[in-house]
């Protein structure tokens, strides 16, 4: 069948509600970005050691993107991801490890300076604060200096448009040992901005509308569309990708962690696989159907490109560990099959009950309440007009057509 043929009412509400139910609160958001400025400016106050070096800070990864989902429980902590570029430093003044030393220590005054408890953490590329004040947020920091000039000769050697370098970063990496206490021009790269642009042009014409509408529900009516962040509205395809990951988490929560689909992975493949679709239920249609076609092959190698570096392959780790790449066709079946069997129904309540085992029970009741919530209000609205002898429009979810014409799944 066709991406988006035939789905029915039922299921284009279920979805809707179980996005709105997975959706981080907007005073999430905010707090994040409380988060990330103060930094900011903690980094550029007159005792910072780093100041002459011109930090310049932002998030990168869900938050930026405006696709991170709730935490499953309140054991779990919502990952914010930042970059510090020192715009004043060059890899020909500074060592990887230098760096990395140069922002940890600073960290650790921050940490004292706010009362952090627990230790400024490390990992391969970061380095992690954990908040412990309930906001449930913890914090990787990721060191990084331009790399904008050496970006753009990669760019020119596969013909690709320079454009793209702008905003392109060199980041530490601990596990690149040969490289890591030396100053050599040889840095892992990143260009968290710059996917940030690619993502936002694959979907620009919704994203716009809501942009829009978001502007005038705050009486802004004069102002310019590009000044609403994109995680200050909610897309199809930031939605689409919402559902998706939780889909993905609760499949793998019985299986082997390590085989997970990583989220840049799925976030890649679904953003070239969306078109533009207006609805929610017709985007992951479409992502499902098509997601895997701009897996290409390079020498032997299955090739995930990042956007912005066709160098860079987000499934580099394949090759060494092809269960990885044999666990995602396997989710990616699945989710064809869980999504497309209940596509057709017209019933929310069916439609949810079968979602429940793939997508968690918490998530779906709580899209359940929404759903019994937004019917009372519909209800409380045209009652006045029903008893004026109006005719009503039908409020009962889907108690036609309980089943399916074609239980099939996407193909």
């Amino acid at each position: 069948m066709n991406a988006g043929a035939g789905i029915g009412y039922g299921y284009n509400v279920a979805i809707e509600k179980l996005v709105e139910e997975l959706a981080v609160p907007q005073d999430r958001f905010d707090q994040a970005e409380r988060r990330y400025k103060d930094l900011g400016e903690f980094l550029h106050r007159d005792e910072s050691r780093v100041r002459i070096y011109d930090p310049d800070v932002y998030i990168q990864g869900s938050f930026a993107l405006g696709t991170p989902i709730k935490p499953t429980s309140k054991d779990e902590d919502y990952d914010l991801d930042i970059v510090v570029s020192f715009r004043s430093l060059t890899k020909a003044q500074i060592s990887q490890a230098d760096l990395r030393a140069l922002l940890r220590a600073e960290l650790k005054a921050y940490r004292d300076a706010r009362g952090i408890k627990n230790e400024v953490g490390e990992s391969r590329r970061c380095c992690t604060l954990i908040y412990a004040d309930g906001a449930q947020f913890h914090m990787d920091v990721l060191p990084a200096v331009p790399n904008e000039a050496n970006m753009r000769a990669v760019l020119s050697s596969y013909l690709a448009d320079q454009a793209l370098a702008e905003g392109a970063v060199a980041i530490t990496d601990s596990e690149k040992t040969s490289t890591y206490h030396v100053i050599t021009d040889d840095w892992p790269r990143s260009n968290p901005r710059g996917f940030a642009l690619w993502f936002k042009s694959r979907q620009i014409e919704q994203l716009n509308e809501r942009r829009r509408a978001f502007l005038d529900a705050q009486g802004k009516v004069t102002a310019s569309v590009e000044d609403v962040p994109v995680f200050r509205v909610r897309t199809p395809l930031q939605s689409a990708i919402m559902i998706l990951k939780r889909h993905r988490d609760e499949w793998f929560a019985e299986r082997d962690p390590d085989l997970k689909v990583i989220s840049v992975i799925l976030t890649t493949l679904s953003t070239h696989a969306y078109a533009g679709e207006a609805r929610v239920s017709d985007a992951i249609a479409k992502i499902l159907k098509d997601m895997h076609l701009e897996i290409k092959e390079r020498n032997g190698v299955s090739w995930i490109a990042n956007p912005t570096d066709p160098s860079e392959n987000f499934a580099d780790r394949w090759e060494k560990f092809p269960e990885r790449q044999k666990s995602f066709f396997e989710w990616l079946e699945a989710a064809r099959k869980d999504f497309g069997a209940v596509q057709r129904f017209s019933d929310t309540n069916i439609v949810l009950n079968e979602l429940a085992r793939n997508l968690g029970s918490p998530l779906v009741e709580g899209a359940r309440s929404r759903v019994a919530a937004s019917a009372g209000s519909r209800v409380a609205s045209v009652a006045p007009a029903a008893a004026a002898g109006a005719s009503a429009p039908g409020l009962v979810f889907g108690s036609e057509d309980r089943r399916p014409t074609e239980p099939k799944g996407f193909g």
